[in-house]
């Protein structure tokens, strides 16, 4: 049944096509490309298991979707070659037509030439002329005439050139719409064979449904407890943050009012008595009343940075170098047990055996902490954003460092049964961002 829907999908790919220029599309094909060469080493990397499991029907589901686009890509390619053709064989036509008319009246002009302007009627026409600047007038004629033929000659010596390129240039277009409609049939055929293993997943997943639903409960259990400790260290920075941005208003105002840091009062000096300092200065100059104007959460450095994060939104590098979204953000059907919902507070990308982990934005270690199922856990602050990375080992950073663009933070861990997998969040405050649209396409 799973096959007979895929025949379905190929007749769809088939007539449809995009409307991107040649670069687009050869970079997306480039791209899907990898995307499925990727599919292909984590299902070997875990072929060796006698059980089919969830990570390679999700893996298997990926790489059924990269070739899907990948046809419709090539699709359109077809599509812009058949433009290409069409417009070629319309360029032949006209150059032919062009260099035929080029040739007419080339022939025109030597017939004439041969019959009325033999050399010695031409010399008799210069001799007859009435005076010597009438002579001079026929001279330069002559010479025109010999200096148009000679362009009419180059003319068509160009033309044929150009003739001869376009013919070669639509013989070449030709043979790359063959190339690529056979490469488009290998991949239906290969695309036929994956529906054929996926569906022979699935069976033997459904047989494994006790195993799956005490699965998902162990899963259920690890994302609530790793989304309990993510919302408690970033209570605290968001804590720590408002009290450093309340603290950072408060010595500037001192700083306006006169009020000498290590003089009048110091790092240790609280915020209560540093008020109380604040309000008998301003007593002093004749000024109203503080206003405790508004709560600033972030200092002017860490909302700079915030918003440079905010502007990236779409356009953030993933945090390996290359991986395949195997597990969905949000609620979202369980792949196998039906009117299971699986609500995942992250992504889960599944990439290769030893993969780097990587920041995808400059910012500050806030944690890195063990979570019980999830390894070892890292979370960047990024002004009011914190990027999340979990089931990470060998992790290379301290809480309190400071991390660049694409900076290594860890290794991915591979567990027992060959899955290499990170999980990757992004919040805003307290609050749950869907990663995958903050990540580049």
């Amino acid at each position: 049944m799973k096959v007979f829907r895929i025949l379905i999908v190929i007749l769809l790919l088939t007539v449809s096509a995009f409307g991107q220029n040649k670069e687009e599309l050869q970079k997306q094909k480039v791209l899907l490309e990898d995307q499925i060469d990727l599919a292909n080493t984590l299902l070997k990397q875990v072929k060796s298991n006698r059980e089919s499991n969830i990570n390679q029907l999700q893996t298997l589901n990926q790489k059924i979707n990269a070739r899907e686009q990948l046809i419709r890509t090539m699709n359109g390619q077809i599509k812009r070659l058949n433009l290409d053709i069409i417009s070629k064989e319309k360029e032949i036509v006209l150059l032919e037509v062009r260099l035929d008319s080029l040739k007419t009246d080339y022939a025109k002009l030597i017939d004439l030439a041969q019959q009325n302007l033999k050399p010695a009627d031409q010399l008799m026409f210069i001799l007859s002329s009435s005076s010597f600047t009438q002579a001079l007038k026929r001279i330069q004629y002559f010479k025109d005439m010999t200096s148009y033929r000679e362009r009419q000659v180059n003319q068509i010596t160009n033309s044929q050139i150009e003739l001869a390129q376009e013919k070669k240039r639509l013989i070449e277009r030709k043979q790359e719409k063959l190339d690529v409609q056979e490469y488009q049939e290998k991949e239906k055929n290969q695309l036929l064979l994956d529906a054929k293993r996926q569906e022979e997943t699935l069976i033997s997943l459904k047989n494994q449904v006790g195993k799956l639903k005490n699965d998902i409960q162990r899963k259920k259990q690890k994302a609530e407890q790793l989304e309990k400790q993510i919302k408690r260290i970033i209570a605290e920075e968001l804590r720590k943050s408002r009290l450093r941005a309340e603290r950072d208003n408060l010595e500037k105002e001192a700083r306006e009012l006169g009020i000498v840091k290590g003089k009048d009062f110091n790092s240790r000096t609280s915020n209560k008595v540093l008020k109380k300092l604040i309000y008998e200065r301003r007593k002093e100059k004749g000024l109203e009343e503080r206003d405790e104007g508004p709560n600033y959460a972030m200092t002017p450095e860490s909302r700079a940075l915030a918003n440079d994060f905010a502007l990236n939104k779409g356009a953030l590098p993933w945090p390996v170098e290359r991986g395949l979204i195997t597990g969905k953000f949000g609620k979202n059907p369980h792949p196998v047990v039906k009117g299971v919902l699986v609500d995942n507070p992250h992504i889960e990308i599944s990439t290769e055996r030893g993969a780097i982990v990587r920041a995808t934005f400059e910012g500050e270690v806030s944690s890195v902490v063990p979570i019980p199922g999830a390894n070892i856990m890292v979370l960047i602050r990024h002004g009011n954003y914190f990027t999340v990375y979990s089931n990470l080992i060998s992790v290379q950073v301290n809480s309190g460092d400071l991390i660049s663009f694409k900076q290594p933070i860890g290794t991915a861990f591979t567990d027992e049964e060959g899955k290499t997998m990170v999980q990757f969040g992004i919040w805003k405050d307290a609050n749950i961002q869907n990663p995958d649209l903050w990540l580049s396409k």
